[in-house]
C-alpha cells in the first residue's frame, strides 16, 4: 500500500514538473534561447 502511494506522489510531482516545462514554452520561456552561437550548448 505504501509502495502506491510514493508511485502516486511521484507521479504527481513528474506531471507538475511536464505542466510546468510545457507552460513555459509555451509562454516563451524556454531554458535554450536558441543562439546556439552564444551558449555553445548545442555542439
Amino acid at each position: 500500500m505504501g509502495t502506491v502511494m510514493v508511485g502516486l506522489i511521484v507521479a504527481g510531482c513528474a506531471a507538475l514538473a511536464v505542466r510546468s516545462i510545457l507552460a513555459d514554452k509555451k509562454s516563451g520561456k524556454a531554458s535554450c534561447g536558441g543562439d546556439c552561437g552564444h551558449c555553445k550548448g548545442c555542439r
